[in-house]
C-alpha cells in the first residue's frame, strides 16, 4: 500500500523571505498591516505552495503555487497574486469594520 505522508507547513517569512518581502511591499500599498495576513508554505517537488490566511480572524484564504526560482526572484505573477489577496483582505476588513460599527 502507498504511504501517506503529512506535509509540514512552514512560515512564509522564514522559508521564502524574498516572497514575504514582496507580500509586505504589496500590502503596504493597500494600507494593510502584515499582521492581518498569516502566510505559510508547503515545500513540494515542483516548488512551493503558498497559503495566505487573511483578515482579523484569518477566515479568508488565498493559495498560490510557485517555482523555486520564483521564490528566489519574485516576478510579476507573484505580485499579481499578492495584489489580489490584498484586495480581498481589504474588502473583508472593511466589511468587518462596518459590522462592528452597527453593533
Amino acid at each position: 500500500m502507498g504511504e501517506f505522508k503529512l506535509q509540514k507547513e512552514e512560515s512564509l517569512r522564514i522559508t521564502a523571505p524574498n516572497v514575504y518581502k514582496r507580500m509586505i511591499e504589496t500590502f503596504e500599498k493597500y494600507n494593510i498591516h502584515p499582521y492581518d495576513a498569516h502566510g505559510t508554505v508547503i515545500k513540494t517537488q515542483e516548488g512551493l505552495e503558498i497559503t495566505l490566511r487573511l483578515t482579523n480572524h484569518f477566515t479568508e484564504i488565498a493559495h498560490a503555487k510557485i517555482s523555486l526560482d520564483q521564490a528566489q526572484h519574485p516576478d510579476e505573477e507573484i505580485s499579481f497574486f499578492f495584489e489580489q489577496a490584498a484586495e480581498k483582505c481589504k474588502n473583508q476588513l472593511i466589511t468587518d469594520y462596518f459590522k462592528m460599527i452597527k453593533l
